[in-house]
């Protein structure tokens, strides 16, 4: 485990997302009260985390953590923002 930025490159379906999971996980745990930035290359992708991670069962719902999406198609006003856990 580290704290360190790290790029991860890998062939669709080898869980890459999942790494990611873990990544956010260990920010919340971590660096309480501090937001989490995921950033993905297609917004079809960023679609399906937010639908993932979202909702009332999904992985913020079960943290007590707020969701927003932020696309070129999906801009959340500042309060949204500043509200946020993920995003």
């Amino acid at each position: 485990c580290t704290d360190r930025p790290v790029l991860m490159g890998a062939p669709t379906g080898s869980g890459k997302t999942v790494c990611a999971e873990l990544a956010v996980l260990r920010a919340f745990s971590r660096h309480p009260g501090q937001k989490v930035v995921y950033v993905a290359p297609l917004k079809a992708l960023v679609r399906e985390r937010v639908r993932d991670w979202g909702g009332e069962r999904g992985l913020c719902a079960r943290l007590g953590k707020r969701l927003v999406e932020l696309t070129g198609d999906h801009t959340p006003d500042l309060r949204a923002l500043l509200a946020a856990d993920l995003i």
